[in-house]
């Protein structure tokens, strides 16, 4: 983060102000002043128009590209196996169980959900008297 963030609020100056005085999107200032990341066509040309219409407003440019000191930097992704691992057991559904009389009144004879229920082309075309003449 730049000083030029501070800078802005306290001058109570919105930073869309100052991208459409300075000529550029919302979004790319928004990374100049958060992230130091300057667009890679003309940043001098940026930086020149960005300081003259600061210097226009009355704020000091002297320190305004400099980072903050302490601020905080982005946290990256380095958490361990082990909390990703409990995350993912408690999302996991438990088993869904039918009862015999929804099986009796589908005409179910084994678990349609269980990973053997479905082995091969023969049980996705098998036709209900030839299921009833297997499992039964």
């Amino acid at each position: 983060m730049l000083v030029l963030k501070q800078q802005l609020k306290e001058a109570r100056i919105p930073q869309a102000v100052v991208a459409r005085a300075v000529d550029v999107s919302e979004a790319t200032l928004a990374q100049i002043v958060n992230h130091n990341a300057w667009p890679r066509t003309s940043p001098g040309e940026v930086r020149r128009r960005l300081a003259s219409w600061l210097e226009s407003q009355g704020i000091d440019t002297t320190k305004s590209f400099d980072a903050v000191q302490g601020a905080a930097t982005p946290r990256t992704a380095g958490t361990t196996d082990k909390t990703n691992r409990s995350e993912e057991e408690n999302m996991l559904l438990k088993k869904q169980v039918l009862f015999p009389a929804t099986k009796k009144a589908f005409g179910l004879f084994r678990d349609p959900f269980a990973d053997e229920a479905m082995q091969g082309s023969d049980d996705v075309f098998t036709t209900p008297d030839i299921r009833y003449v297997r499992e039964a």
